[in-house]
């Protein structure tokens, strides 16, 4: 009885350590698979801005802080939260002329530039609009986005997937093989890089009422799997 009960812990452990060589001295077969995935954007983000020249240097920043704030206001009273306009960056700087050969001041420029997020991404265009109209002269950038990847990865992961095995399965059969099993697995999966418009495309945006066309966006997805072959029984 006692013999019995030590076999049987013998018993598993050789099975284990049989396991394991045989899956050593298993064959490896690697494939590569891809996938990948699009989803229409969900948000955007938009940055314009304000350049005011005057001959003073209380002038220029007058009016700039002046505009900046009526472009704020419009964004508001379109329905744009104040959390979602910020600045970008602000400069202030002297402008020159050429007097002989010396240089003079002839004025001063003020720059004041609003990232304005936009989570509605129909009202892209009008927002654009908005601040155009409330008197903005620049139109800097714009970027269309996804804010939650999580479904679009895992669509493209799961391609991805589908991608290696269904590989593995025309090479093992070609080979006289069957997969019996998953050595090793690694995938390497960016992120949606986002949709910009340049600005020779947004200096156009002021002659017409502005729509964007955002289209939809991709992501791709790569794995690597190491699959253990066996011979077909």
């Amino acid at each position: 009885m006692r013999f019995a009960k030590l076999l049987v812990p013998f018993m598993a452990v050789l099975i284990l350590c049989s396991s394991a060589v045989y899956a050593a001295e298993a064959p490896v077969l690697s494939v590569d698979g891809q996938g990948s995935a699009g989803i229409a954007p969900d948000q955007a983000d938009v940055t314009v801005g304000v350049v005011s020249h005057a001959r003073s240097a209380a002038q220029a920043q007058a009016e700039n802080a002046q505009k900046t704030l009526a472009i704020t206001q419009a964004l508001k009273q379109f329905g744009v939260a104040g959390s979602e306009i910020k600045s970008q960056n602000f400069s202030f700087h002297p402008d020159y002329r050429s007097d002989g050969n010396s240089q003079k001041i002839s004025g001063y420029t003020a720059s004041h530039s609003l990232q304005i997020h936009v989570r509605d991404i129909a009202k892209a265009g009008k927002i654009v609009d908005a601040a155009l109209n409330a008197g903005a002269n620049k139109v800097n950038s714009l970027h269309f986005s996804v804010g939650d990847q999580s479904t679009v990865r895992k669509e493209a992961l799961g391609k991805a997937i589908r991608d290696a095995r269904n590989k593995a399965d025309i090479i093992a059969q070609g080979l006289g093989c069957r997969i019996i099993g998953i050595k090793n697995v690694s995938e390497s999966t960016g992120s949606i890089e986002s949709r910009s418009f340049n600005t020779n495309m947004l200096a156009a945006v002021k002659a017409v009422d502005t729509s964007f066309e955002p289209g939809l966006l991709t992501l791709d997805a790569n794995v690597h799997i190491e699959y253990l072959l066996g011979s077909v029984q």
